[in-house]
């Protein structure tokens, strides 16, 4: 019993490493969720800038910021595209760290469940050891009285 319950502090030492390195993946998605998030609202807020201040002073100031703006849409169609891509995989790193957290949980409850069986057993070769010896005793003074 002692070696299952060794193998299994072993296997709850993998489990708590596995479930670690999915939670760090799940922060990692979620801090660059966030970076994207940041990024398009810069975006966002260029875009604005530039309509907002209309006035055009000549044909070339007025041909760049359209250039600008014609780059902006493209790069925020590419972060959006960025975006969604890094929600399913926040999406993905989140079920494997759920999928990791209750794996880890489940070993636990075994090993906890085994630590139990394995202290009862114990227990019950010392109850067993001391009645066996207790009776012995017992016996010979039974059969000492029978004697006389």
């Amino acid at each position: 019993m002692k070696r299952k319950v060794k193998g299994l502090q072993r296997i709850l030492k993998v489990r708590d490493t596995q479930k670690k390195l999915k939670e760090s993946a799940l922060a990692k998605a979620g801090n660059r969720c966030a970076m994207l998030q940041d990024s398009a609202d810069r975006i966002r807020g260029l875009q604005t800038e530039i309509f907002s201040d209309v006035e055009a002073i000549d044909a070339d100031m007025l041909s760049a910021r359209m250039e600008l703006s014609g780059r902006l849409v493209d790069a925020e169609r590419s972060i959006e595209a960025s975006m969604e891509t890094a929600r399913q995989e926040f999406a993905h790193a989140e079920r494997q760290s759920l999928a990791a957290r209750t794996t880890y949980e489940s070993t636990e409850k075994l090993l906890q469940s085994n630590l139990r069986k394995a202290r009862k057993a114990e227990t019950f070769k010392t109850d067993i050891k001391h009645n066996i010896l207790y009776n012995i005793g017992n016996n010979k003074k039974k059969d000492s009285r029978d004697d006389r």
